[in-house]
């Protein structure tokens, strides 16, 4: 299943061209309009305008990089009845679809390599102030966005359908991820919300690590742990409960 994966996400040319163009794009707007946003200010929400463009460089980069295709692709499978293939084979149902999405995700790095410099040279990057809590964390912020795709996916073995559910699920993760605004901007209840939600460990808290805007390591680390722990409990409780809502479509 990693190795289908894998080769899933060199299968498709023009979308690998499309996809990397717009993510030299994005982060090229993303620079022209925080830039204007600072204007002469040093910093803000204790960030200098050099440490930022880094920031939204590296979460834009991390975004790509570890998107989630399993959602997508258990989807189609549940609708078409192939989901029967993949129940009657000797490995458990969430280790292929979480070893799919990890080949895939491999895939998309290989891809994504050729375009970093570009990216890079048309935002910004510094010097990494914590290198390995920014790997850390980063790993098991990966971990938690399959986990999180997975438990969507199985939502699609009670409703059938979970293209909208998908779509709201991605805009909601995005945006607390702090893709595209860091999360020290946020105001009041929206601030709050977002510390309690686990998406900030998919992007905001690796890169805030690599630019140095968050200095203690060990407290994310632990509570990306707690995060992975309950939300893998809740994966196999939702798991055992979804297997016995299988209709196979399609014959």
């Amino acid at each position: 299943m990693t190795r289908i994966g894998f080769r899933l996400a060199l299968a498709y040319r023009s979308n690998i061209i499309i996809t990397c163009v717009t993510l030299v794009a994005q982060v090229f707007l993303l620079r022209m309009i925080w830039t204007s946003v600072y204007g002469s200010r040093p910093s803000a929400a204790g960030l200098t305008l050099d440490a930022l463009l880094a920031y939204l460089t590296l979460a834009n980069l991390q975004a790509f990089a570890t998107h989630t295709i399993v959602a997508h692709t258990i989807h189609d499978r549940i609708r078409t009845g192939t989901v029967f293939f993949d129940l009657a084979r000797p490995v458990g149902y969430l280790r292929q679809m979480a070893g799919f999405q990890i080949g895939n995700t491999g895939g998309g790095l290989l891809l994504l390599a050729p375009v970093i410099p570009v990216v890079l040279l048309v935002g910004s990057i510094t010097v990494p102030v914590n290198g390995l809590g920014y790997l850390v964390t980063l790993a098991l912020g990966y971990v938690i966005a399959v986990q999180l795709a997975l438990l969507i996916s199985l939502i699609g073995f009670w409703t059938m359908e979970t293209g909208a559910i998908s779509l709201f699920y991605r805009l909601v993760s995005q945006f607390f991820a702090g893709t595209m605004v860091p999360l020290t901007f946020f105001p009041g209840a929206l601030g709050a919300l977002a510390e309690i939600l686990p998406f900030k460990y998919m992007g905001y808290v690796p890169a805030a690590i690599y630019v140095g805007h968050i200095s203690d390591v060990s407290g994310p680390v632990l509570v990306e742990v707690g995060w992975i722990v309950g939300l893998g409990g809740l994966l196999v409780l939702t798991w055992s409960r979804a297997r016995r809502r299988v209709v196979i479509q399609g014959g």
